[in-house]
């Protein structure tokens, strides 16, 4: 799809995932085994033919610049377009530190590489919705409907489904047409409520005004400078989006996302369409003789001799003889010693775990480990 460039916050200013984000921006964060979060996103955008995307990065994204290199595995090493990585940048002797205070500001301050695309429209899209989006169907609509900015949003209906704390709660007409926009204080399980996923369309010229008026004011947020304030005079479309979707802003629902994966349903549903990842050349996984493994996902590089069970192992994972490992996501290059015990936990990358160790959490609350820990 010519004439779209896409726009990706690799971070999130409502995520709370502890240890998991002391070291990694929250795209980078490990999912499902081999991919990452950015994974998701980025195949969103090239699955509908979007080959101009931009990431404007934070802090703490040098392993999203590791993980995606050139972007070559997503088809987005190209002469026009392709893949750029926007990073923050302090000047020397000024109290600017680099480091957006919203997502508004994080565009003003990479408006140069924007206005440089030939794009028409722009795509925004948050790294904590992780979901299978058609973006050919919302531009389609967002153009029909003559919208000044397209939001797409997913409902809550009577109280069946959690509203994370932070979003951005919409009201709208028969038409579609946001009327009145607030923002959600707790997580809640509200009757009949539309709140915004983060991703709009907007045309590229009116993106570039909003922005400047925006940030002649002091304003510096999207959605509640923009989204909200602007609800009244602009014409802002809802899209509904009705399939499945993880909001990852916790740790919680981060092991919560995760562990649907252990569906056959909702891995269907996750890679209905191609999930593209960066590729590494390692042996299969091995099974040991008396070792155990029920309904886990298991990667490249594993060496299983103790049980697994309902877990999720990244590559290069070690599982000791008699150990047990329940309910739990292991990243990579951990090791599990001989007759360790695991419920609920997350283990980040190249820990060790040494022999006898027990570590129990609640699905409520997992115990997490962080990076490089011995334990």
């Amino acid at each position: 799809m010519s004439g779209v460039l896409g726009i990706i916050f690799s971070y999130s200013d409502r995520e709370n995932l502890r240890e998991l984000t002391k070291l990694r921006t929250l795209s980078s964060l490990p999912f499902g085994g081999k991919y990452r979060i950015i994974d998701f996103i980025l195949s969103n955008f090239v699955n509908s033919d979007i080959y101009d995307v931009s990431i404007i990065t934070r802090n703490n994204y040098h392993s999203l610049i590791d993980h995606l290199g050139s972007g070559k595995e997503w088809d987005l090493t190209r002469k026009r377009g392709g893949l750029r990585i926007l990073s923050p940048l302090s000047n020397p002797g000024s109290t600017d530190t680099g480091i957006y205070r919203g997502t508004l500001e994080a565009l003003s301050k990479n408006m140069h590489s924007i206005k440089r695309s030939m794009a028409e429209y722009v795509i925004l899209s948050g790294s904590n919705i992780l979901c299978t989006m058609d973006y050919q169907d919302i531009l389609k609509s967002h153009m029909e409907r003559n919208a000044d900015i397209t939001a797409v949003y997913t409902n809550s209906i009577n109280g069946s489904q959690i509203v994370p704390a932070g979003v951005t709660i919409m009201r709208m007409d028969d038409q579609e047409r946001v009327f009145e926009v607030s923002f959600n204080t707790e997580d809640t399980y509200p009757q009949n409520v539309s709140w915004s996923l983060g991703i709009y369309v907007i045309r590229k010229s009116l993106l570039e005004s909003l922005v400047a008026d925006a940030m002649s004011y002091g304003r510096y947020d999207f959605d509640r400078d923009i989204i909200q304030r602007l609800a009244g005079s602009l014409n802002i479309k809802g899209y509904e989006y009705k399939k499945y979707l993880f909001e990852i802003s916790s740790v919680t629902g981060y092991m919560k996302a995760n562990m649907s994966l252990l569906s056959e349903e909702m891995r269907k549903n996750v890679f209905e369409l191609p999930v593209y990842t960066k590729v590494k050349d390692s042996v299969p996984a091995q099974y040991c003789a008396g070792c155990q493994v029920e309904n886990s996902i298991i990667s490249d590089g594993c060496r299983i001799e103790g049980t697994v069970i309902n877990s999720i192992l990244s590559r290069g994972v070690r599982i000791g003889k008699g150990a047990i490992v329940k309910n739990s996501i292991i990243m990579q290059n951990t090791e599990i010693m001989r007759y360790v015990a695991l419920d609920h936990v997350i283990l980040d990358k190249d820990v060790i775990v040494r022999e006898s160790r027990q570590l129990a959490g609640h699905e409520t609350y997992p115990v997490v480990i962080e990076k490089l820990s011995i334990v």
